[in-house]
């Protein structure tokens, strides 16, 4: 495995540190816009509303409502009700205005927490999980006054927020410049570190009373301060943030076999269904409002979710018989073996990788496109959850309130045959199935044709030699292929091969060299390679003057995600404990050219965003900047005057606050 870049370090932050300073100190810190909770009284909630989807939500920036302790029951939200209450079970609770109440109570996630910190706990960078809408606040801290005995030292938490439109930017300066994955959430930056960042940190001291909102997939971390602190955090699941998981979370949490414990296909679906039948009310009463619009322009959201889902699991032709699909009723609880990710409706189960307790082997579309799965690879079983024709009906019958509601026309909303045949590219399951047939069955109760299937295969890990012995074409032709980047010889199920020429590519060589996932070539009807697109960039392509090279858009670190998937699995198209580091050395390493491209189209996604959801807000002066109420002072003014007298750790030692480190001293 190549080697990987170095690590940043974890390094505690000072109890001394002068957040007034740091922040005025520091050009791109700035403080989190802040309310008071009065001012929603005073302005109404419906423009609080308002704030908080241009905001947080559609504008990614994080916000604090602050004032709420004068509010809280002390006797309830306090340390003493927790020592007498603590061993009071836990119900669980489903949020005003969360889509995850949608769900029948059984299938809901607990996501209502209490933390409990002292100086020097902290929660790593992270982002909510599925990007969900984040909320915590802090409902007590020791205030310096003595309890049992003891002295205390005032509470209060630091938190480092991001945007959620620099979000690829802050996961890109994660991987290349910290040499840490954000999506493991195993890392605490240093100071210097959101200091040396190329994109905004917001910065607050959080006390009693004060309510912060996380915008979804923005990147965040905490730090206690104190004897105490108390909070209280949950998160609230919307159409928006819905989109947002399927696209982007649940792709991301896949890679490193994170659990989806907020079930998101059947959010969308029950959420439908509970959509359907207010609208229907609204229709039959004739009450058509404001809210009944909202609503409606997320039933269309969802909608479309939905669409995307059935289509994803959809057949054009060549379906599995009926009698070779095995039917269990849904009950949101089968996960995928591997990535642990939450099935909805279609997977795929080996009939032989049975495991104690009649532990079966399932594995997600996703997973298998990817070449993730038990030992046997092929001729697993197809296993659904619905009946189609149930989910097909239900459909047509969304289709036809979108059609009636929103006054829309019929091309806007096709049935959902014709929408199959608008998609222009083979569906998973059809991807899916189509692999199946390609894939060879190894038989793992017979060790003998393990090893047969080890010999035929080459290894993505191999270092090809300069001089290799000359070879017939029907050495690799008529039994497999040589990958035009790596040169290794394998079997044609393991390389993509081009339409329009006799090239092959190895999927490793894809996903590293060029970012292309398995699924993007196998889902292609006629798939054109590297080379044939111009974009090559192996070494003889790259002496081709008519060739513009294709350089990586972002660092791939690696993981070694079987210490965490099922033991049973294996991975038979791609390694993904190997890194890309090897490509974008010879691309030239440009870490900071591409920061500035993920943050340049960030910029331009956002400003789009809010031209097309423009909303007038009308909250005067509701929102300050820079509040009095944010000014901290601390006997520790200037701690950070000298940035040199900070020991950090030797990955981060170039950095100076505005310039990334250069990429010949990155390795």
């Amino acid at each position: 495995m190549p080697a990987q870049r170095p690590r940043a370090a974890f390094e505690p932050i000072s109890p001394d540190l002068d957040i007034a300073n740091l922040v005025d100190s520091t050009p791109n810190f700035e403080y989190v816009a802040r309310i008071h909770c009065d001012a929603i009284d005073a302005n109404g909630l419906e423009n609080f509303e308002k704030l908080v989807w241009l905001h947080v939500i559609l504008g990614g920036k994080p916000l604090v409502i602050e004032g709420f302790n004068q509010r809280l029951d002390s006797s309830i939200f306090s340390e003493k009700w927790l020592r007498s209450h603590y061993s009071m079970k836990r119900r669980p609770i489903a949020k005003a205005g969360d889509l995850m109440s949608c769900l029948p109570p059984f299938m809901r996630a607990e996501n209502f927490m209490c933390y409990i910190g002292h100086e020097g706990t902290y929660t790593p960078a992270h982002q909510e999980m599925c990007a969900s809408l984040g909320q915590n606040i802090m409902v007590e801290a020791s205030d310096g006054s003595v309890e049992y005995g003891k002295a205390t030292k005032p509470g209060s938490s630091i938190w480092f927020m991001t945007e959620s439109k620099d979000r690829h930017v802050v996961a890109e300066y994660w991987m290349s410049t910290l040499g840490h994955d954000i999506d493991i959430e195993d890392h605490f930056a240093q100071i210097n570190a959101w200091k040396a960042a190329p994109f905004k940190t917001y910065v607050v001291e959080q006390r009693p009373g004060d309510f912060l909102l996380v915008p979804p997939l923005a990147a965040h971390q905490v730090w206690n301060r104190g004897t105490r602190t108390m909070k209280v955090a949950w998160n609230r699941t919307i159409a928006k943030t819905l989109e947002l998981a399927l696209f982007e979370a649940l792709p991301h949490a896949r890679m490193v076999c994170r659990d989806e414990q907020y079930k998101n296909k059947a959010i969308v679906f029950y959420s439908l269904s509970h959509y359907s039948d207010l609208l229907c009310e609204m229709g039959d009463i004739g009450v058509w409002d404001l809210r009944a619009q909202l609503l409606l322009e997320d039933y269309e959201l969802l909608f479309e979710l939905y669409t995307h889902i059935l289509l994803s699991e959809s057949f054009s032709h060549d379906p599995p018989k009926e009698k070779d699909i095995e039917y269990v009723s849904f009950d949101s609880n089968i996960t995928c073996s591997y990535c642990r990710g939450n099935i909805f409706n279609r997977f795929l189960t080996c009939p032989w990788c049975i495991g104690e307790g009649d532990d079966t082997y399932d594995i997600c579309m996703e997973c298998y496109t990817m070449g993730r799965s038990c030992a046997c690879i092929s001729r697993l079983k197809w296993v659904e959850q619905f009946r189609w024709s149930e989910l097909t009906g239900k459909y047509e019958k969304w289709r036809q309130q979108l059609l009636r509601f929103a006054e829309a026309r019929s091309d806007k909303y096709p049935c959902l045959p014709a929408k199959r045949a608008q998609l222009g590219k083979k569906s998973l399951a059809e991807i899916c199935h189509e692999q199946m047939k390609r894939r060879p069955w190894v038989d793992v109760t017979n060790p003998g044709s393990q090893r047969i299937e080890e010999k035929n295969s080459g290894s993505e890990n191999a270092t090809p030699t300069r001089k290799r012995r000359k070879t017939h074409k029907g050495d690799t032709y008529t039994s497999g292929g040589r990958c035009h980047i790596c040169k290794c010889a394998e079997p044609m199920w393991k390389l993509a091969s081009c339409s329009y020429c006799n090239l092959s590519y190895c999927y490793g060589s894809l996903f590293r060299a060029f970012n292309i996932q398995p699924q993007d070539t196998m889902e292609m009807y006629h798939w054109m390679c590297p080379r044939c697109q111009k974009i090559c960039s192996c070494a003889a392509c790259r002496r081709d003057p008519t060739m513009n090279p294709y350089e990586p858009r972002c660092t791939l670190l690696g993981h070694d995600t079987r210490k965490v998937a099922d033991p049973r699995s294996v991975e038979s198209l791609v390694d993904f404990r190997q890194s890309n580091l090897r490509w974008l050395k010879k691309a030239g390493d440009d870490e900071v050219g591409r920061l500035k491209r993920h943050q340049k189209e960030a910029d331009e996604k956002r400003s789009k965003a809010l031209v097309d959801n423009c909303i007038e807000l009308e909250f005067p002066r509701a929102v300050s900047e820079y509040p009095e109420s944010v000014q901290l002072t601390s006997p520790a003014t200037g701690y950070f005057k000298d940035y040199r007298e900070i020991p950090v750790d030797p990955a981060l030692e170039k950095l100076d606050g505005s310039v990334l480190t250069p990429p010949e001293t990155s390795q």
